[in-house]
């Protein structure tokens, strides 16, 4: 089998990278664990798996994860959050294609996993993207906060059929302080590419995401827990949009002051 090097991004992970890192070490010859400050034992359990802990400072997520890529020393990699498993279909897949890869770069399709799941739901929430590649052929880039693999125009990118297990969800106050940091990130992105939000953007977004989460994104299907999901991910789009309004306010009222 091709050698292959894994990279995750992790802060304060005790909870999950265990089992992340379990799985990915089935396929793996080296990990790499990029972690920006964790006060937990985030360290000691990725020490006691056998895989690289790295400190960088955080700057943002693509950052981290360009990072870690750069840190490996295989040109086939994986990128994973602290948060995904690979299955063991998916594994048993992966060491399959890849004794002679047939191509560049592979998607995977990224399940979510509600509290006591063992396997993701019928029409659970899930993603697809590029997480095994060819740094001949791929790259993560430092994008702001745009954490996707991009692959040059040739190269060929084929699509895998099992999945990544997505174990997003541990406490409503985790998910919360994440989205809170996370919407810093893209106001800062926003301002920086020099986005413009409408006030009636402002007092839709919320109603406008509750719907397409609860429905569109079938979060209705969950039962309670998929009601307040489908709240917290509306609030966290609205938030956005809040914070960049409130950026707008204060760099004016700063000008002001500075005029007068």
């Amino acid at each position: 089998m091709v050698k292959i090097s894994a990279y995750i991004v992790t802060l304060n992970e005790e909870k999950r990278i265990g089992k992340t890192l379990q799985a990915v070490s089935e396929i793996a010859d080296e990990i790499f664990v990029i972690d920006s400050g964790s006060t937990d034992k985030t360290k000691e359990i990725v020490e006691a798996c056998g895989a690289n802990f790295v400190f960088h400072e955080w700057k943002n997520i693509s950052a981290q994860k360009h990072y870690g890529q750069e840190l490996c020393h295989n040109d086939w990699v994986i990128s994973l959050d602290a948060d995904e498993v690979l299955s063991a279909e998916l594994i048993a897949e992966i060491k399959t294609i890849m004794t002679n890869p047939a191509a560049d770069a592979y998607r995977m399709k990224i399940c979510d996993m509600l509290p006591g799941d063992k396997k993701p739901r019928l029409f659970a929430k899930s993603y697809n993207q590029v997480r095994l590649y060819n740094r001949k052929k791929c790259n993560m880039p430092d994008d702001l906060t745009n954490d996707r693999v991009v692959c040059e125009a040739d190269a060929k990118i084929e699509q895998l059929k099992c999945k990544i297990h997505h174990y997003s969800y541990i406490s409503l106050s985790q998910i919360w302080f994440k989205l809170n940091m996370y919407t810093d990130e893209l106001v800062k992105t926003a301002v920086e590419q020099g986005r413009y939000y409408t006030r009636l953007r402002l007092y839709t977004e919320f109603p406008r995401q509750f719907l397409i989460y609860y429905f569109k994104k079938r979060y209705c299907l969950y039962g309670t827990c998929g009601f307040w999901m489908a709240t917290t991910y509306a609030y966290f789009r609205f938030l956005k949009i809040a914070k960049w309004f409130e950026w707008r306010a204060l760099k004016s009222y700063q000008e002001e002051q500075g005029n007068s």
